[in-house]
């Protein structure tokens, strides 16, 4: 046994306290991919910026029940999907007033030239209007694979479905994303 090991059976307590994370770690290390699948999710700015804050707001008040075993990042995703699946939902009436999210698509390609890059972000803009037209059951899983880069497991745990649920929903919404893309506006 190695003397770290010996060290972490003699006194578990002090090693699970060593590995803790702080709330404001988590908060600085996650707190754009959560805005982001907030975003992503409802399709607008400011009701993802209220959907952060409140997924923070309740991660903060359940932090003493957060089990520091457990990856911080899918519990606060968890947190931040159901947030914005909660805020949609009272939103319908505003669902006209969607935004463009150029900002979450990230820096342009330098190397691009102009009518390349406005080709590229019409493109981005058409694939994230589609993603927000899809239904929630499957916009949520749709999000959290190919935005946040989630695998399958992962996304289970986030969203407390079964593995094979998600990848169902996976390929029902790739389909329907499929097909809202081949319709050219």
């Amino acid at each position: 046994m190695t003397t770290h090991a010996s060290l972490a059976a003699l006194f578990p307590a002090a090693f699970v306290r060593a590995g803790r994370v702080t709330f404001a770690d988590a908060v600085r290390a996650h707190q754009d991919e959560v805005y982001g699948v907030a975003l992503r999710i409802l399709g607008d700015r400011d009701a993802a910026r209220e959907a952060a804050s409140a997924a923070f707001l309740k991660a903060y008040r359940s932090w003493d029940r957060y089990d520091q075993s457990r990856p911080v990042r899918h519990w606060l995703l968890r947190i931040a999907a159901n947030e914005a699946i909660t805020i949609g939902r009272s939103r319908t009436r505003e669902r006209a007033r969607i935004t463009s999210v150029d900002e979450a698509g990230g820096v342009p390609d330098p190397a691009q030239t102009p009518d390349q890059a406005l080709v590229a972000r019409e493109e981005r803009d058409r694939v994230r209007s589609a993603v927000a037209r899809l239904p929630e059951l499957y916009r949520v899983p749709v999000v959290l694979r190919y935005f946040s880069e989630l695998s399958l497991e992962e996304i289970a745990a986030v969203t407390g479905r079964p593995t094979a649920t998600v990848g169902v929903q996976l390929l029902r919404g790739r389909a329907l994303l499929r097909a809202l893309l081949e319709v050219r506006p």
